[in-house]
């Protein structure tokens, strides 16, 4: 084998890229997430379509049941519009349809399997006993015809980011939200994570986005947006959240050996012997 790339869970990661050191095998990983979503004040200088179009960036954490690397699983808002921008979203979040993934009006599906219910179910027992608010959600979801499926409520906490439900990757429909007073706090709290995969930067001032994504330790900063995936674009994680890019063409450069033949086309000797 003469390379290695790999995409699931740190941990695993970690073992993968240890047993490949043993035999020089170079390795590139796509590893875990905790992604910071940053919502600044301006993003309800307006009830327009930008706070529509925020409203629906902050709940992209239920996207593909938040079984998402990349998902936005931590949401910073700026503490001076907190109460009505979270009061839009959580309205937003109550109107997720969950059933069958078949019907075109399903939003939410079942989760992969019954393990991955029991680690969210767990996760989310364990945000409240840290003392995190349940804003929405918290439980299983019950779809007619499909009782006994793996589906969980789309859950949205309130909380402070040193709680386990903000520090590790829960892969689930579970959002953790926490406030900012400035940028400065919002950039400290963004980076204050184990991963570096990911992050979202909403804000009507073309400034404040450059200096938040520039500052934000992660390998992708969406502007403004969030789970757009152009193929074209590199793709990869700061910290632990991996090694290497993919995607991009530069990234061809991680599956090849450069080689040097050096040929002379003299048949006259050098003469030093």
């Amino acid at each position: 084998m003469a390379k290695v790339a790999f995409t699931g869970e740190t941990t695993t990661g970690r073992l993968i890229m240890q047993y490949a050191s043993e035999n020089l095998i170079p390795v590139t990983l796509e590893l875990g997430g905790k992604s910071p979503n940053i919502f600044l004040a301006d993003v309800m200088e307006h009830d327009d379509d930008f706070l529509d179009k925020a409203i629906e960036g902050f709940v992209m954490f239920a996207l593909n049941q938040g079984e998402v690397c990349t998902c936005p699983s931590r949401a910073l808002v700026d503490e001076s519009i907190y109460e009505p921008f979270v009061e839009r979203c959580l309205e937003r979040v109550k109107a997720i349809t969950g059933g069958n993934p078949l019907d075109p009006n399903t939003m939410l599906g079942a989760q992969a399997s019954n393990d991955q219910l029991e680690k969210i179910m767990s996760y989310i027992d364990i945000g409240q006993a840290e003392g995190a608010k349940v804003l929405t959600g918290g439980g299983r979801r019950t779809v007619e015809g499909f009782e006994d499926g793996y589906y969980v409520e789309p859950t949205v906490f309130l909380g402070d980011n040193s709680m386990r439900i903000f520090q590790e990757e829960i892969f689930g429909p579970v959002l953790a939200v926490t406030t900012f007073k400035h940028e400065a706090e919002a950039i400290r709290i963004a980076n204050d994570t184990l991963y570096g995969l990911g992050a979202g930067v909403w804000t009507r001032d073309g400034n404040s986005a450059y200096r938040l994504g520039r500052a934000i330790q992660a390998g992708r900063v969406w502007t403004n947006c969030y789970h757009a995936y152009p193929a074209h674009a590199a793709f990869g994680g700061y910290k632990g959240s991996g090694i290497g890019r993919e995607n991009h063409l530069m990234m061809l450069d991680h599956y090849q050996q450069t080689k040097n033949l050096l040929v002379s086309y003299s048949p006259n000797k050098l003469g030093f012997f």
